[in-house]
Order: structure tokens, then sequence, then C-alpha cells
């Protein structure tokens, strides 16, 4: 057993010894992570890497880089997460070394020069952080993205509170397509499994055909997915196949989709977070499914919710989610390092999400705050809009933005995607908007698209949508 922080909670060896972690490529078992761990602290000692030293990685859903991950933590190192690659890295100041975990042609991970490159940062500038801190950027999906700091003893807090949330045991075997450098891959799916000595099936850029093969050679029984990866599977899979968990965040999952998953997989819980706080509520699979559906389920142990009502709105129980958290971040860097603000646990954050809370403590979320306008005086949300639209037969998918004015005050375009076979024109989908939407909620502009851009985390990418119109 080793003596550290996240691998020595894995209950006991009798619990774990058969089961591994795999990416589909290389496959080893928790007892050889011992080793490697070990091969991992003489490598840093020859390429004199200090625990002092603030490190950046390059990381990927690869066997590789979650060993290099998961030795950072374990080893108490601070260090910058973000994705790999094809075009030049920008890594922050504060970073004195970038970790870029590639395999190449050998079958296995005992020379750590071969599949380890390390990069000096020659723009490094040393800062005092007292060690043991995670930095990851939030994703942008709306805006610039920022600099998170996160302390990982308060990170691993979190992550035993998912474990015991979601039920997770050393007998799951877990199927991870979602990004482990985003913090819902991280925090939710892939610390929660290894802290239980769980079976982890890691995959990189995954599609359906890609996951019913790793499915098939695999055998998950738990799975952490996005809504739109729900939605494929809901539609692209032929026959039925029961997990006895999957759980879904990174944005809102279709009532529709939610019910037509469970009826052909099992049970499916939600689960909602930011970069900032990592998970603030979870349903739990114990919950009746009309509960797990309408709701993201109770507030994480110790996190207090409450709702900003200041919205010029007709519903007064819909607010913004202000969320008091006390494993939340540490604040905000600039790239070199510099705090931008710092946090403690009883400052409310608000989460710019719009929500309302129920009389018991569960929370039901729809959707970002700045995805609502005020048209006559009323709010108007965007995800009612596209609820809506969905509801008509030949539309697939919708995505709303504001653009632009227009007589009721600021513009409203929606960008569908049609179903297969459909030829419904902009216009003709426009009419149909007023048969089943309010006057005020009406878009003033219909644009079709193939798909819907989408960043890797599952979340639509609102710039990229906003980059197809004309400047306002």
């Amino acid at each position: 057993m080793l003596n550290s922080l996240f691998i020595a909670r894995i209950p006991s060896l009798d619990s774990y010894q058969s089961n591994v972690l795999t990416d589909g490529c290389l496959t080893y078992s928790w007892q050889d992570v011992g080793e490697i761990f070990d091969n991992l602290s003489s490598f840093f000692r020859q390429e004199k890497i200090d625990l002092a030293d603030c490190l950046a990685l390059e990381c990927e859903n690869s066997l590789p880089s979650a060993l290099t991950l998961l030795f950072l933590l374990e080893k108490g190192y601070s260090f910058f997460l973000q994705p790999q690659s094809n075009s030049p890295s920008i890594i922050p100041e504060f970073c004195r070394y970038c970790l870029t975990p590639k395999l190449e042609k050998t079958d296995n991970l005992d020379q750590i020069s071969n599949w380890l490159k390390i990069t000096e940062n020659h723009q490094y500038k040393t800062i005092d952080d007292k060690g043991k801190r995670l930095y990851m950027r939030t994703s942008g999906s709306t805006g610039t993205p920022k600099i998170v700091v996160h302390s990982q003893t308060k990170l691993l807090e979190n992550v035993l509170n998912c474990v015991e949330r979601l039920r997770l045991n050393s007998e799951a075997r877990v199927a991870i397509p979602v990004p482990i450098y985003h913090l819902y891959g991280l925090g939710a799916a892939f610390l929660p499994s290894v802290a239980v000595g769980a079976s982890i099936d890691l995959q990189k850029g995954a599609n359906l055909l890609r996951y019913l093969q790793r499915e098939k050679d695999f055998n998950p029984n738990v799975a952490f997915m996005t809504p739109s990866f729900c939605e494929t599977l809901v539609k692209g899979r032929k026959s039925a196949r029961e997990y006895k968990l999957t759980v879904v965040a990174g944005d809102l999952i279709k009532e529709n989709t939610f019910i037509k998953y469970e009826e052909n997989f099992g049970p499916l819980v939600k689960l909602y977070g930011s970069t900032e706080m990592g998970v603030i509520a979870a349903g739990s699979p114990q919950e009746e499914s009309s509960l797990r559906c309408q709701t993201v389920g109770l507030p994480m142990p110790g996190v207090r919710l409450q709702l900003n009502k200041s919205l010029n709105s007709e519903m007064s129980e819909v607010g913004e989610i202000c969320c008091q958290h006390p494993l939340g971040f540490d604040g905000y860097v600039d790239p070199a390092g510099v705090p931008l603000m710092s946090t403690n646990s009883d400052d409310w954050f608000p989460t710019k999400d719009l929500g309302k809370l129920h009389l018991d403590g569960h929370l039901e979320v729809w959707g970002r705050c700045d995805r609502s306008i005020n048209r006559d005086g009323l709010l108007v949300l965007f995800s009612d809009i596209e609820k809506n639209m969905e509801t008509l037969g030949e539309i697939e998918a919708v995505a709303v933005q504001c653009h632009g004015e227009s007589q009721r005050g600021k513009g409203i375009v929606a960008f569908c995607v049609l179903t297969k076979g459909s030829h419904l024109s902009e216009n003709e989908i426009r009419e149909l908007c007023f048969d089943i939407l309010p006057k005020r909620a009406i878009p003033d502009r219909i644009v079709t698209l193939k798909t819907l851009p989408m960043l890797p985390n599952g979340k639509i990418d609102h710039q990229q949508l906003v980059s197809f119109l004309p400047k306002a």
C-alpha cells in the first residue's frame, strides 16, 4: 500500500488487487503504480526538479498523463494543469518546467525518459505559493479564461464527498470519456474513482464508435458523460445496455434525453459545479428518477446556497445561484502568479447561473445568467427558447444567442440543427415559433447549421457561434 495522499485511501489490497487503470493502449494494475512512482521520483531527482518548483502539466486522457498527474498530487507538487495541444504551449511565468507525457513507440512506462518530455520555461519567475496548489484555467465558454487556484488538500476533501454522494466503491468499472484536465473529469470522475481503487478506462477523443468498442473491451458499469454524449448514445446505440450509474455534468441535459437514457442505460445522476467551486451539488442514485431529472440534487456537505433575485422577472422563485463553499477555490492569479482575487470559505461566490431552490434543499439549474435578457420588461431565458424550439419535429438542436437590437430590446438569434431529411427554411422555422413561444421570446433571426460547435468539456462554444454573425 502506498503511503500517499490519494492511493493510500484505497480500502485494501484484497478489494483492488485485480483492478486496473487503462487507456485502451496500456493497462496497469494499481499494484504497479508504486513502482512507476518510484521511477518518477528518481527521474525528477536526475532532472533536478525540486518540490518547491511549480510545474505545468500538459494532460490528456492517457495512462502516462494520468499517472504523472497522480504522482504530482501524491508528492505535493504545485502545478498548472492544461490540455495537450499541437500548437506551441503557453504556460504561466510561475511554472519552472513544462511536463508533457507522450507515449510514442514504447509499450511500457518503465523508462520515464521515453515518454515524459521536460521543457524549461525561460520566462520563469519564482513565486511562493506555499506548495500543494493546483492551477487551472476556466473553460472560457462565455468569456476570457481565468487562472484559478485550488488547495490540493481541499480538493481531496471534495473528492471524498463525491465518493460518498455517488456511492462509488472498488467494484466500479468506470468509463471516463470526459477530459481529466477539466475539474469535472478530474475532481468528480477520475480522482474519486482512484480513491476507491476502481478499475478506470480513460478515453481520449471519444466518439460513438470508439466508445462502443471500448465499452465492449472494458465492460464498464459506471460512466461520466456530458449531455451531448448522452444524446449521442441515445440516438446512435441500437440496443439497451444497463449501467449501475451514469453521471452527467457540463451543461443542461434535455428532459427527453434524460428519460430515454434511463430507459436504455439505467440510473442517470446530474452533477453541478464549476472550475472555481468544484462540485457544488449532485444527485444520488438512491433518489427517485423524477427528482434526478428535475434537479441537480442536494448541495455537497458544508455548501450553502442562496439566490440573488434582483432580476426583473415574473418568476419570483428564480435567481442567480450564489454559493458558499468550504472547499472552493483560493482565488484567481495572473500569468505571473500575482493574486487578482483571494477568497475564503465565508465568501458568497456568484456562479452566474440561474436556478431555483426547492424547500427540501434540492437545486434546479436553469442556465447562465448571461444567457437571458429583458424584453418588454420581462425576463426571457434562452434555455426556455431552446427547450421549446427543440419540441418542433424537424429540429434536432438549438442554441440561442443575444445579438444586436430589435424593437423589443436586445436581438435574439437562434442557431438550429435540423433533423436528417428536414428541408425547413429559416423563415419557416421562425413562423413556427409564433405557435410555441410568447412574442417577447420570438427569435429575430434563425441560422441553420450542420452541427453546433462544442468545447472539449461538452459545452456549446458560444463565442464561436457569435463569430458566425456579422458585427452588430
